[in-house]
């Protein structure tokens, strides 16, 4: 309904849905009204330095102020490339499974851009991927993969971000991840340079640090034995030549009965979404503490 002018309505009952008003010429007010006061909006706040690298210093990208408006997410595997197996799961299956559970997060709860590495059971090259991510100018690459060993008592989450490292079983879960390289062995001095000439060790080391202290708190609601392996480094071949940082999270062990117990349920594979979620925004919050109205 449009009311104009002063239409008259019944005693006692105010404006309806949808009603838009036209004022009057002339409006008496009493002479005892209070003046009008005019409230001073509150000033926001500046932006606060963020916080420090866990070496002690700040990265440029701290020194520029840089923030995340866009990550790339790379579900580990796919196609003719299953990853690690066991009786009812796939590495490839779980792990897209919980990167499409993460777009969804970032869809609804904030401002950053996702982009998936593949959305479907398909093959993508592992060097495509970081040229995926760098095509797309995404400012963080999260490579999601399920562990795998011998010995079926090993458990745990654990995150990695890319160097060089002396740590055998580091190198052994590298050899795995990196089995569908396309790489030859005349490559290896570029490879080795590109990784001695990482720039992003710093960040990529705390986004680890981030989202690996997310893993393990989220997911020891579910899992009281769960354990922390920590973060580690290694020549993965998905990590190389990323230009913004980058991090390979193990979400578990499919070769362990009780971690496999859990990767076939959906409300754990939720939980490891809710905490890449986490460890992303935490990570963000880090590089960017930004108050949203000063006290007055």
């Amino acid at each position: 309904m449009t009311v104009q002018g002063n239409k008259p309505r019944p005693a006692g009952k105010g404006p309806e849905p949808g009603d838009t008003f036209t004022s009057p010429a002339t409006v008496p007010v009493a002479s005892s009204a209070p003046a009008p006061t005019t409230a001073k909006p509150a000033a926001a706040a500046p932006p606060s330095a963020p916080s420090a690298n866990t070496t002690g210093s700040f990265s440029l990208s701290r020194q520029l102020g840089l923030g995340i408006a866009r990550i790339v997410i790379d579900p580990g595997h796919g196609g003719h490339d299953p990853g690690a197996q066991v009786k009812g799961l796939s590495e490839a299956e779980v792990t897209l499974d919980i990167a499409l559970r993460l777009e969804k997060l970032f869809t609804k709860q904030s401002g950053v851009q996702v982009v998936l590495t593949r959305r479907d059971d398909t093959f993508v090259p592992l060097q495509e991927r970081t040229a995926i991510a760098n095509r797309a100018g995404a400012d963080l690459f999260l490579s999601i993969h399920a562990n795998a060993n011998e010995d079926a008592s090993l458990r745990g989450v654990e995150t990695y971000f890319l160097n060089l490292s002396p740590n055998p079983e580091a190198g052994r879960i590298a050899a795995r991840e990196n089995a569908a390289s396309s790489q030859t062995m005349h490559e290896v001095a570029d490879i080795v340079k590109a990784i001695a000439l990482n720039d992003k060790i710093d960040e990529s080391r705390d986004f680890a640090t981030i989202v690996q202290t997310a893993l393990y708190e989220k997911l020891r609601t579910s899992d009281r034995a769960l354990r922390n392996l920590g973060v580690k480094q290694a020549p993965f071949v998905v990590l190389i030549g990323a230009t913004m940082p980058s991090v390979l999270a193990e979400i578990s062990f499919l070769t362990n009965r009780q971690d496999a117990t859990l990767l076939k349920t959906e409300k754990y594979r939720q939980q490891i979404a809710e905490a890449l979620y986490q460890g992303v925004m935490r990570y963000q919050q880090a590089l960017k503490k930004v108050p949203a109205v000063a006290a007055r």
